[in-house]
């Protein structure tokens, strides 16, 4: 009975929370209940295994709910690495007056056992998560919102085992399509593909075309063809190169494939891309709503989020309000004349790997408390700052033209403007080049090295935990402009990060983390991230690389960028 036609069947039902643990399973160990007394969650993430329950045997991966009814019987026995999880149980209880004919228990999703792979893993998990700090804070206000926050935890799963009936679901094209993206130069065929999906290799075909308009096997040829791709229109790489890299071994029959996806051979493509970079470069467009440029007869001008500015004459004193834009100036071979540092408010400075560069340029306060004073006194002829510094605009635009731009905005989109204000746009446009070209031929190298394992980006903050996503700035450039494998457990969504108790940790499941450290930031390391170092460690041995979280979380200039890449190379190719 699909679940909008039960509107009956839930209007008189309340539910009770009667316990609430978590723990892990061990490679080859078990996790077993027999004759349940109440109703059971059980939400597991990590890695792979099989569950029998009633007497049925399925095999179990990344991240899975189990929903046991009472009088079932289940065994989780895990595989090859640990499965981390959360029991939640609990029981549906009837409010005083309510029809026991409107609530049968053959039909009622709550009374039915199921196994089901989680479409939004984290979500589930952060629940859980609160779940379970609330219930061992004990009696009180506490409990009774842990009953609140199971009852929307059980709306979400059955909304999830409902738009999954009649096939596999969603998240199986997501471990598929993440398992083809760290290995797609590998081969690959389709019966492999579909015992990771734990279902027959039609099903997955039908799945993966409803989801991805394409096929399994034909998706494998969309990503080494975008490699490819993007290597004819960044490197100088020869074509055999490029064969090799996106996974033919055979130069000849790569250059058909290729001709037949693209419609023209690599060479080919190689000379005409060239050709159109050129006439869009020369042409470039219409302006967008925030950071853009368009010509005009009085000179180029730069769209910002509070108007337009018209470059008339190459600034000379420039006062810029976050370090970023100092890194895109000095990339064209201009210094600022203030600029503001990192920090604490007792100890600023200038970022290591640019310090040597800004010895003329004047500090200006810190980022999140700019020195107004000290700004003026630079009698800059051009300022700028982000969208945090809003409550200060009308001031800064009294002392000086003042470009406003989104903090987040790509580092190239700014790095373009910088290069047409100071006149220095074919310098911008070599700088962009020789990243894409450098992550182009890196991405190749990494894959090769990695054979599919996963690297999560991880920032303990406080008693939590960020696990960032391909949404985040330096998450881009780790899956976007790398191509490195992200975990499951983050592998499908919007959001920039989430955040996850240290406890918790070890269900990321991830193979490398880049651990964003505030070691350079404050006297030593905090006791949220010596907390994760010591999980880290005790669980299957990942490999753990410490990194300046104020270089990879605030510097986003084209020098900062690539000093990740420099830290990326040296850790995953050592």
């Amino acid at each position: 009975m699909p679940l909008q036609e039960q509107a009956s069947l839930w209007s008189d039902l309340a539910i009770k929370t009667l316990d609430v643990s978590s723990g892990t399973v061990p490679p080859g160990g078990v996790l077993s209940e027999a004759e349940l007394t109440a109703n059971q969650l059980l939400l597991a993430g990590g890695g792979q295994g099989r569950l029998e329950m009633n007497g049925e045997d399925c095999r179990v991966q990344a991240f899975f709910a189990c929903h046991a009814v009472k009088g079932s019987a289940f065994a989780l026995t895990a595989g090859a690495e640990s499965i981390h999880y959360t029991v939640i149980t609990y029981k549906g209880v009837l409010m005083e007056g309510a029809s026991h004919l409107l609530y049968p228990q053959r039909n009622h999703p709550l009374y039915t056992s199921f196994v089901h792979q989680l479409e939004q893993p984290a979500e589930l998990h952060q629940a859980a998560d609160e779940i379970r700090i609330k219930w061992s804070r004990g009696e009180g206000l506490e409990r009774f919102h842990v009953n609140a926050l199971l009852q929307g935890m059980l709306y979400e799963l059955m909304m999830e085992v409902e738009r999954g009936r009649g096939g596999t679901g969603p998240d199986m094209v997501d471990i598929v399509t993440a398992y083809i993206a760290g290995r797609y130069r590998q081969e690959l065929e389709l019966k492999e593909l579909a015992a990771l999906a734990g279902c027959s290799s039609r099903q997955l075909q039908r799945r993966f075309k409803q989801e991805k308009l394409v096929g399994p096997m034909e998706y494998v040829i969309r990503m080494r063809m975008e490699s490819a791709q993007r290597m004819l229109r960044h490197t100088d790489a020869p074509i055999s190169e490029i064969a090799e890299r996106t996974g033919y071994r055979d130069m000849y029959y790569f250059s058909r494939a290729f001709k037949k996806y693209f419609g023209l051979p690599p060479q080919m493509y190689r000379r005409t891309d060239a050709l159109a970079i050129g006439a869009v470069q020369a042409n470039s467009g219409l302006p967008d709503r925030y950071a853009s440029s368009h010509e005009s007869q009085q000179g180029p001008v730069i769209c910002h989020m509070r108007g337009e500015y018209t470059v008339t004459a190459v600034p000379k004193r420039i006062a810029v309000l976050d370090v970023q834009y100092a890194d895109h100036l000095l990339a064209l071979d201009v210094a600022p004349a203030g600029s503001v540092g990192t920090g604490s408010s007792s100890s600023l400075h200038f970022p290591q790997y640019i310090r040597e560069r800004l010895k003329a340029t004047e500090m200006t306060g810190s980022y999140e408390y700019p020195d107004l004073e000290a700004v003026e006194r630079l009698h800059p002829n051009l300022i700028v700052c982000t969208e945090v510094h809003a409550p200060y605009y009308e001031r800064l635009s009294r002392i000086a033209p003042t470009l406003m731009f989104k903090r987040n905005e790509s580092w190239q989109t700014i790095l373009r403007l910088f290069g047409i204000i100071m006149d220095k746009q074919a310098r911008a446009e070599a700088i962009i080049a020789d990243y894409h070209r450098r992550t182009a031929l890196l991405s190749g190298d990494l894959a090769a090295v990695l054979a599919g394992q996963s690297v999560a980006l991880i920032r303990p903050r406080e008693s939590l935990v960020r696990v960032h996503t391909a949404s985040h700035r330096t998450g881009a450039v780790l899956y976007r402009d790398l191509g490195l494998p992200a975990p499951l457990f983050v592998a499908d969504t919007s959001d920039t990060a989430y955040h996850i108790p240290v406890d918790r940790l070890p269900a990321v499941h991830a193979n490398h983390y880049f651990l964003l450290s505030g070691e350079l930031m404050q006297d030593g390391i905090s006791a949220t991230e010596q907390s994760a170092r010591v999980m880290l460690h005790t669980n299957e041995q990942p490999q753990i690389y410490p990194v300046d979280a104020a270089t990879w979380i605030g510097c986003y200039g084209p020098t900062g960028i690539n000093c990740i890449l420099d830290q990326v190379a040296g850790a995953l190719l050592a």
